[in-house]
């Protein structure tokens, strides 16, 4: 076989990849891909894979905070947290969203942390089907809830905030009688990812919903200048987000069991401040409501 004939061959199946990720991105950005769901079936999705903990002494129902994970799915972070907020009086819903959906660890860093599948604007639909869960418990107070997202979860907030910031629930998602985002406080993000594709350019958040964000000053994974620019249009547009950057710290620094990438290191100093702040952030939000 001729060199020109094996250079012709890798030229074709590059074109053919390229059509194939640009056909993608038309799907997930024109919602053609995403799936029509009613709010029933959304939460029959996800169920199985929720965890809901509680504080062992809740004598009265407790504010809660929804937890999303990272593209690649649940790590150690997220027990992590929960423990931290549960200990400070905290209900915990934990959401799953990538086994919820038969995506393995292997799928999910090819194909989620790729953007391939499941944007943040299809997960989005997610949260208000956590929110339904979150109601069903006598235990949770359902007006005081709070939103946590690491990078990809922490990009599907904001698609989530922008939505309810324009009075509709995510794409795809159908019977949903609450408004957008319903007893919703407090958003935080960590680490979020900022860049295309995300969805929400901060004009539209809602008023109602106090956010902070935590970045990572030396983050290669999810750039902060995407987030600061973010943040700075909607401080213009009359949405302030409460949010720091970290200097040192890398994506992923509160994960003791970061992936063999040179551009994720633990710092468990940082880790144990970033949930300190957390828990500090939402005794403001979600304290005083009650």
């Amino acid at each position: 076989m001729s060199g020109n004939t094996i250079l012709r061959g890798g030229l074709a199946t590059l074109i053919l990849l390229l059509a194939g990720l640009g056909g993608c991105a038309i799907g997930h950005a024109t919602g053609i891909t995403t799936p029509r769901r009613d709010i029933a079936e959304q939460v029959a999705l996800i169920r199985q894979h929720t965890t809901i903990e509680l504080p062992a002494d809740a004598s009265a129902p407790v504010p809660a905070a929804i937890l999303l994970h990272g593209c690649g799915g649940l790590r150690q972070v997220q027990p992590d947290y929960a423990t931290a907020l549960l200990e400070a009086g905290y209900g915990v819903i934990t959401v799953d969203s990538n086994s919820a959906r038969g995506i393995g660890r292997f799928a999910a860093m090819s194909q989620v942390c790729t953007a391939l599948r499941l944007w943040g604007r299809e997960r989005a639909a997610d949260i208000e089907a956590a929110l339904v869960l979150a109601r069903e418990n006598a235990r949770i107070d359902d007006s005081r809830l709070a939103l946590i997202g690491w990078s990809h979860g922490g990009w599907t907030v904001l698609d989530a905030l922008d939505y309810a910031g324009e009075g509709r629930v995510p794409p795809g998602l159908a019977g949903v009688e609450t408004p957008p985002l319903a007893g919703v406080r407090s958003a935080v993000l960590l680490y979020p990812y900022c860049g295309f594709p995300v969805r929400a350019d901060g004009r539209t958040f809602p008023s109602d919903i106090a956010i902070h964000a935590i970045l990572a000053g030396r983050d290669m994974v999810a750039p902060t200048g995407d987030c600061t620019r973010l943040f700075e249009r909607a401080d213009a547009a009359g949405h302030p987000v409460d949010h720091v950057t970290w200097p040192g710290i890398t994506h992923a620094f509160d994960e003791p069991a970061a992936p063999p990438d040179p551009r994720m290191e633990y710092d468990a100093d940082a880790a144990a401040r970033a949930r300190a702040r957390i828990i500090d952030i939402l005794d403001r939000d979600l304290r005083d409501q009650g």
